[in-house]
């Protein structure tokens, strides 16, 4: 049996694979964080956008008040707790909780690994509460704010209308 030496990678050749490719890797993982960072933001303003038009349509829908909270096992509220995710229900006795009779319309994970997502509201609740005559967030106005160790931050205003809209932040 014939074996051809030519056929196989030198010591050499294979220290300068490895050191040209450990360089490459070296250069290209931070763009690679920030590109992560960069999707994780418009995630959480989207995933945000989104349920907040939809606890407004089903509040009118409804007849009910609708709560958008904080929550880590997507069952029910946990003050602050935003970065893990949050869920929208239909608060049948206004309490801001998840009761045995109320049904839940969405439940959002957020598990944020590039930053961190906080509500500031003018009542100081930690959750947003929809009106069930209009659907407005009568007391619910306030600022999501996206705090990202690696990207721009990120504001998401709800106004009195529950319109929401973004700003960049130059510090959380």
């Amino acid at each position: 049996m014939h074996l051809n030496k030519y056929m196989a990678f030198t010591l050499v050749e294979l220290a300068i694979t490895v050191l040209v490719l450990s360089i490459l890797i070296t250069l290209a993982l931070p763009y690679y964080h920030q590109f992560k960072s960069s999707q994780e933001r418009h995630l959480v303003f989207r995933l945000i956008s989104n349920n907040i038009q939809l606890a407004k349509q089903h509040a009118v829908i409804h007849h009910t008040n609708v709560v958008i909270c904080p929550s880590i096992d997507m069952l029910s509220c946990k003050d602050s707790m935003w970065g893990h995710g949050f869920i929208v229900f239909l608060d049948l006795n206004k309490n801001r909780q998840v009761d045995y009779n109320e049904s839940l319309i969405a439940k959002e994970q957020t598990n944020l690994y590039y930053g961190t997502l906080n509500w500031r509201g003018t009542l100081h609740f930690s959750s947003l509460s929809f009106m069930a005559e209009h659907g407005l967030p009568i007391g619910s106005n306030g600022s999501f704010y996206y705090c990202s160790s690696t990207s721009k931050n990120l504001k998401i205003i709800l106004n009195k209308m529950g319109g929401s809209r973004s700003e960049d932040l130059s510090r959380c």
